[in-house]
C-alpha cells in the first residue's frame, strides 16, 4: 500500500488549534500564501526584529529565497536536530509563522521558539496566543523540558509576549544587527511556568511527531 505524505513526514500530520487559530507544518503549497503576508509587511523597514535580516532581501529575490528556506527546514530536521516551521491561520487565512528549532533535541529536551506576524495582525494578542499554542505542543505534545527564546533589547513587543507566557529572563548579550552590535535578551520557559490562559489547545499528530523526532512515547 502506498504511504501517505503524512506517514512519510510526520510533521505534516501535526495540527495545533486554539479558538480561531490553527497551526500546521509549512508545506511547499503554503509558500505563496505566506509570501503574500510577507509582501504586506512584517515590521518597520527602518529596523529588523530578526537575527538574520531575511526581509532585507530585494522583493524580486524573496520568493525563491523563501522556497529555499522551506527546503532547508526539511534537510535540517535530521539526526536529532529539529527545524519546525508552522503556518498560522486565523479562520483559514495565513497571518504569520511560528517556529521551533534546536540541535540534538532528543538529548537536550529543549527547543528555541520564534515567530512573526503580518503587520495587519499585530497588536491583537495573536502573538501571545500563538506562543502559548507552541509551548503547549512542546510540553504536552512532545514532552520537552524547556523552550527558549531571544529578542533584541529594543523589541518590546516580542519581550512582552515572552513575559506574558511565563518565560523568565536568563541573560543578556550582543549580536550584530545589520552590521551594528545590538543588545539581546535571552529567555527560558519550563512546563510548570507556562501561563496557559483560558483557551484550550487541541493537538493532533503529536505522538507520531514525537517518535519521528526521537523523543520516545508519551
Amino acid at each position: 500500500m502506498t504511504r501517505t505524505l503524512e506517514e512519510i513526514w510526520p510533521p505534516y500530520g501535526l495540527v495545533v488549534e486554539a479558538g480561531d487559530l490553527r497551526m500546521t507544518a509549512l508545506r511547499e503549497a503554503d509558500v505563496p500564501e505566506v509570501l503574500d503576508v510577507v509582501a504586506g509587511g512584517i515590521h518597520d523597514p527602518s529596523w529588523t526584529p530578526f537575527l538574520f535580516p531575511w526581509t532585507d532581501a530585494p522583493a524580486e529575490e524573496m520568493p525563491a529565497n523563501y522556497l529555499r528556506f522551506f527546503a532547508s527546514t526539511l534537510t535540517r530536521t535530521v539526526d536529532g536536530d529539529v527545524s519546525l516551521e508552522l503556518v498560522v491561520r486565523r479562520n483559514g487565512r495565513v497571518i504569520g509563522m511560528q517556529g521551533m528549532n534546536g540541535p540534538d533535541v532528543a538529548g537536550t529536551r529543549r527547543l528555541e521558539t520564534g515567530s512573526w506576524l503580518g503587520l495587519p495582525f499585530q497588536g491583537q494578542g495573536l502573538g501571545t496566543r500563538m506562543r502559548r499554542m507552541m509551548c503547549a505542543l512542546a510540553f504536552d505534545g512532545l514532552g520537552l523540558d524547556a523552550v527558549t527564546s531571544s529578542a533584541w533589547e529594543d523589541n518590546a513587543a516580542s519581550r512582552r509576549v515572552s513575559e506574558k507566557v511565563g518565560y523568565r529572563e536568563t541573560g543578556r548579550g550582543q549580536a550584530e544587527r545589520r552590521g551594528v552590535p545590538t543588545g539581546e535578551v535571552y529567555f527560558e520557559l519550563r512546563p510548570e511556568e507556562l501561563v496557559r490562559g483560558d483557551e484550550p489547545v487541541r493537538i493532533t499528530g503529536a505522538e507520531e511527531l514525537r517518535l519521528f523526532l526521537g523523543l520516545g512515547h508519551s
